[in-house]
């Protein structure tokens, strides 16, 4: 078994691969489908496919490897190790995704290269599998009204932004980056991907769409203004997008800490479900 680089001609053969595991890594596939580079590819002595990953700039690690589990095992982890010594982990900084071949490569940075991360976070994938009707939603808030966050409204809504990397995002506040933090939103706000709840005109909530794949987009950054929680804010923002996406046969996902009880008993009124357990490490 051995890893290589994908190239161009492969492309249609990988997005087939990573079809039927589409809703586990959405953003690794919608990085494959336009265009990403660094996407390696864990072939058998056969050519065969039985794994894919990006390797970003050296630092992170995003993976769709459904056969840790299998027959294959050993033969993966030989295939990662050899990866390894062949290109520097010095500067990793972290590892996503299904959290069985996350932790897969933790054995091995741990046991083959004394790696150990300085932050392990677990969380729920959860996918949405049922939708409210026009009607039902009409009232879930009527005052509430959803819109797609345009240039001029970025100055009000980024502060909603701000906040849910503090809480959600940033694990040493000390190394929060407004400056990071408003290029990366503003790139949002340009691909059209940020929804906003607003009630006369005041924005109380917001979502930001992380990627779309084929069947399947990942929303994240689910934020509601303290003050104005439990109020279904954003059960209705949530419903008002997975609306939106199921018009154009696509069903959302999302992933939750899994200790974020409030969230997960929001996302589960809204018809979310867990279906998968997934794990980001920082090194």
């Amino acid at each position: 078994m051995f890893i290589e680089l994908m190239q161009d001609a492969d492309k249609n053969e990988i997005l087939s691969y990573m079809l039927p595991y589409e809703k586990f890594s959405v953003t690794l596939y919608s990085e494959i489908l336009h265009g990403g580079k660094s996407i390696y590819v864990l072939r058998g002595n056969f050519g065969e496919i039985h794994g894919i990953f990006s390797w970003w700039q050296g630092s992170s690690i995003h993976h769709c490897l459904p056969e840790v589990y299998g027959k294959n095992r050993s033969e993966i982890e030989s295939a990662f190790v050899k990866f390894f010594e062949e290109n520097s982990i010095k500067y990793i900084f972290s590892i996503s995704g299904e959290k069985s071949g996350t932790l897969m490569l933790k054995k091995i940075l741990e046991n083959s290269f004394e790696k150990t991360p300085k932050v392990q976070i677990e969380y729920f994938l959860m996918e949405n599998g049922r939708f409210d009707s026009a009607k039902d939603l009409a009232r879930m808030n009527r005052q509430l009204s959803v819109e797609k966050c345009g240039e001029q409204e970025i100055s009000r809504v980024f502060p909603l932004q701000v906040e849910f990397e503090k809480e959600e995002v940033v694990f040493e506040p000390e190394l929060f980056n407004e400056d990071h933090c408003l290029a990366k939103f503003e790139n949002f706000v340009d691909a059209g991907a940020v929804f906003v709840g607003k009630i006369k005109n005041a924005p109380l909530c917001k979502l930001t769409v992380s990627a779309q794949g084929k069947n399947y987009v990942l929303l994240g950054g689910v934020f509601t203004v303290p003050k104005y929680r439990n109020c279904g804010l954003a059960k209705a923002l949530l419903n008002s997008v997975s609306q939106k996406f199921a018009a154009q046969s696509k069903k959302c996902t999302l992933f939750v800490k899994t200790e974020n009880k409030a969230a997960i008993k929001v996302y589960e009124k809204t018809g979310f479900k867990k279906f998968c357990n997934f794990e980001i490490l920082y090194y």
